[in-house]
């Protein structure tokens, strides 16, 4: 059994703030890994980790499975297939996140 913090962060954490996404109509994440043989009946998709870096990109999906045990499964895909999981993909990033889940007041 390993542990960690489920939350976004990075070496220096310059930007933070939070993220949104739909799922797609058709072919969402859950899709994808169960096509790929990653997801069996009864598993529910309950967090992912998405990461970028220069010439680098991760996900990992941390799956419930039969036995109500969380597992982690590193998920071979690409830029383009990560987003077409989703119907919409909304991120918002502040400096330091000093806007994070702020009402705001700004000019046009």
């Amino acid at each position: 059994m390993e542990k960690e913090h489920f939350k976004a962060h990075v070496q220096y954490d310059d930007w933070k703030g939070s993220v949104a996404a739909d799922s797609a109509d058709q072919e969402d994440f859950s899709d994808f890994l169960r096509n790929k043989g990653m997801l069996n009946d009864g598993e529910v998709v309950k967090g992912i980790s998405f990461y970028s870096a220069e010439r680098f990109f991760d996900v990992e999906a941390y799956v419930f499975d039969d036995n109500q045990e969380l597992r982690r499964e590193k998920v071979e895909m690409t830029f383009e297939e990560f987003f077409k999981t989703f119907k919409r993909f909304s991120i918002k990033i502040s400096r330091h996140g000093e806007l994070d889940d702020q009402e705001i007041d700004y000019k046009v």
